[in-house]
């Protein structure tokens, strides 16, 4: 075998048409299970491993060339050499053509086609989508965020990191820190990528919601933009790993406790873009604005509003005052409920969950369809929905979770029946349990 082996590679390495051919036929292979990929959902594993040894085998055709000039094979080497940008071609544009056919191909997966919705269970339908306008005056941070909007800017896009609170906190009463954090509805506290978050939340209307991937604009409080709230877009976090949530690039500025620095701006006059990252002890606050100004003025009244949020806590840092300087309306008393919100497009949906699991920990979504108990988006499920609430002694007090998630089983104008579980990890590491279900008639996303 290893004889075998030896004589394939020397005659892979001495042939002038070998390699490239090896390359094509592997380029064939990726674009029969590319283009069949929409259908059989396991076929894009088998098109990425493919598409990996592809790129090896096109190194390869450059390493025939390099060995057959060596053993001055100059014609083998040169036809070797030719054949590299030949391959390199189709390749890129096999990659281009599958791209463009995922965005304009077929999407639909068919997975309702044949699914039903029993008539003997109770199935609710999702509430209807928010209607865009700004928060109520629960939401405080936002108010003094478009207040800063409306003011006349300086010119000057340096910040001082005023995080004195935040750092006191985080050193002093770290678990308080992470109690009000989970508590308030203002904050997400989440997983993600083996790291723990803390993303501001915004109320739009009357209800807290938090949006992709903790990013809000003008958009998301007036979707025709005839108001006079400036083009904006900011994004809050605290990393409670100590690592910030998006990649830090060459526009990002970095900055310590007290430091002052002029941020790194990118993007247009007319929307400049700034990332700020403070180390604040072990954790960061990382803040993202886009705004029409180079003064960071969205950058300057997070950093004063945080200041001002937990200066109570560093004072007297207790659960009392967590619950005092707590947003109204943030614990609720009653029954725990599940519902879903209908968001921009079919398939995606808004969680609002309240729930008291009576311990510190961590909940979750589950979803599977009725009828066949398929479980439904199961690794984007619970990276999406995953949070860390509030807790207390009293069953009848409620704390509220609520996310943006995608279904992705399922095509536009076929509903089929979902059963939602919300499951809760303890932190003292018992086993994770059920809090409560519902079923609900849903529909899959579709590109």
């Amino acid at each position: 075998m290893k004889i075998h082996l030896k004589k394939l590679i020397a005659r892979y390495f001495n042939s002038c048409w070998l390699p490239a051919l090896a390359a094509l036929v592997i380029l064939a292979f990726f674009m029969i299970t590319g283009l069949s990929s929409p259908r059989c959902k396991s076929l894009a594993i088998v098109s990425m491993g493919l598409l990996i040894i592809l790129g090896f085998l096109i190194i390869g055709i450059l390493a025939a060339s390099i060995w057959n000039m060596i053993k001055r094979r100059f014609v083998k080497g040169f036809i070797n050499f030719l054949m590299l940008p030949l391959v390199a071609a189709f390749s890129i544009f096999a990659i281009g053509f599958l791209i463009v056919f995922s965005m304009l191909g077929p999407s639909e997966d068919g997975f309702a086609d044949e699914l039903t919705i029993p008539g003997n269970i109770d199935v609710s339908e999702p509430l209807n989508e928010l209607q865009r306008s700004p928060g109520g005056p629960e939401d405080s941070f936002q108010t003094r965020l478009l207040a800063a909007l409306q003011t006349q800017s300086n010119g000057d896009p340096s910040v001082t990191a005023m995080v004195d609170s935040l750092a006191r906190l985080r050193k002093g009463a770290p678990d308080v820190l992470f109690c009000y954090l989970a508590t308030s509805p203002s904050w997400r506290v989440f997983e993600e990528r083996g790291s723990v978050f803390a993303t501001r939340r915004w109320m739009i209307g009357s209800q807290w919601r938090y949006d992709l991937h903790g990013y809000y604009s003008s958009h998301d409080l007036n979707i025709w933009r005839d108001t006079d709230i400036p083009d904006f877009q900011s994004r809050v976090t605290i990393g409670l790993s100590g690592k910030p949530w998006a990649r830090i690039s060459r526009d990002s500025t970095q900055m310590t406790r007290d430091q002052t620095k002029h941020l790194t701006l990118s993007g247009s006059n007319s929307i400049l873009i700034s990332h700020c990252i403070i180390t604040v002890e072990d954790l960061t606050l990382e803040i993202f604005e886009q705004s029409d100004a180079e003064e960071r003025r969205l950058t300057k009244a997070v950093l004063a509003y945080i200041d001002e949020e937990l200066r109570p806590l560093t004072e007297s840092p207790e659960w009392m005052t967590i619950r005092k300087i707590l947003p109204t309306g943030s614990i609720k008393h009653g029954e725990p409920s599940l519902e879903l919100r209908n968001s921009f497009q079919p398939g995606i949906y808004d969680s609002v969950i309240w729930a008291n699991p009576g311990e510190p920990g961590m909940l979750y979504l589950k979803a599977l369809e009725v009828t066949r108990g398929t479980a439904l988006s199961v690794h984007e499920l619970k990276k999406y929905s995953n949070e860390w609430i509030g807790w207390s002694d009293d069953p009848s007090e409620l704390f509220f979770s609520n996310t943006l998630f995608t279904i992705n089983e399922g095509d536009w104008g076929k509903p089929y029946a979902a059963r939602f579980e919300v499951w809760f990890v303890p932190d003292s590491g018992q086993p994770e349990r059920r809090l409560m279900e519902k079923i609900f008639k849903i529909e899959g996303w579709q590109r």
